[in-house]
């Protein structure tokens, strides 16, 4: 077998600028690229466990199925409100946001633990019943 270097240098060519461009804005969209394929992942396992056709699943949330095609490609950057929508027709959350201000604390008293996720309000309990465990509070504080 022969080297043809005349070949191997047109093959070898430099990247475009249009490539070099796609690469960059690959770089940059990257970490809401996979949160979309994330979320276009959640939206398959739906539409297969719900037997639901895209266009089904379209006219739930009131947008074309072309829209729904593209979310099912991961490929979309979306907002708030789709995002909430999604949420409304799926019945669960697909996205969390972190929340520092609510802490979660136990309270165990006799055997009953109660949990609040509430950090403005924390009771103080007092057993009312012997027989049944049940606990009431008699005193709270607001923060």
């Amino acid at each position: 077998m022969a080297f043809n270097l005349t070949k191997l240098t047109e093959l070898a060519k430099p990247q475009s600028e249009k490539a070099k461009e796609l690469a960059r804005q690959r770089k940059e969209n990257r970490a809401w690229m996979r949160v979309s394929q994330d979320v276009a992942l959640c939206l398959h396992y739906y539409l297969r466990t719900a037997g639901l056709t895209q266009k089904e699943f379209a006219e739930q949330l009131g947008v074309s199925p072309v829209y729904v095609g593209k979310l099912l490609k991961g490929g979309e950057n979306l907002t708030l409100e789709t995002i909430c929508k999604l949420q409304t027709v799926l019945g669960r959350n697909i996205i969390q946001v972190a929340r520092p201000y609510a802490t979660t604390f136990t309270v165990t008293i006799n055997r009953a633990t109660i949990i609040s996720s509430d950090a403005a309000y924390s009771p103080t309990y007092s057993e009312r019943s012997s027989i049944n465990n049940t606990y009431i509070p008699i005193e709270s504080t607001a923060a």
